[in-house]
């Protein structure tokens, strides 16, 4: 599968984990999934996803909100701004990540774009099976023109 150009609205995210502070994103899966059903006004209840900032340590793991209220007490929030991304399905197990991140990355500079604020949310629904071979996730990165 080819990268692709999305233009996205702003998203805000409402999960466990933090930018900002240096966390194992294994760490925090199933800490959502244990206390998912306290966040208030999900988006969409068959997705999660996945936040990393760039040049931040940190990743927070969390669901679409209509609006940043009512966060649960130990939970973060993050809004992802609105613009253009690039993106992709990750097909295989997450531990190949790298792999679609390099095609991404690499696409970039060959069309005349470059990484923008965050480096990538990750969207993950009833596709996503961890390591198994026929795992799929999308995968995106914030870009803006050279």
């Amino acid at each position: 599968m080819k990268p692709e150009v999305y233009e996205f609205q702003e998203k805000k995210v409402i999960g466990v984990g933090n930018i900002g502070n240096p966390i194992n994103p294994g760490d925090v899966w199933p800490a959502l999934f244990s206390r998912i059903q306290e966040i208030r006004s999900r988006k969409n209840t068959l997705e999660t996803l996945g936040v990393i900032k760039r040049n931040e340590h940190g990743y927070l793991h969390g669901v679409e909100v209509e609006q940043l209220i009512e966060i649960p007490e130990g939970m973060f929030s993050y809004v992802i701004p609105a613009g253009q991304y690039i993106g992709m399905t990750h097909k295989g197990p997450i531990s190949k990540i790298g792999e679609t991140f390099q095609i991404l990355i690499s696409w970039l500079a060959s069309n005349n774009y470059e990484q923008h604020d965050i480096v990538c949310f990750e969207v993950y629904d009833g596709r996503f099976k961890d390591e198994d071979p026929e795992s799929e996730f999308d995968s995106y990165i914030q870009i803006k023109d050279l």
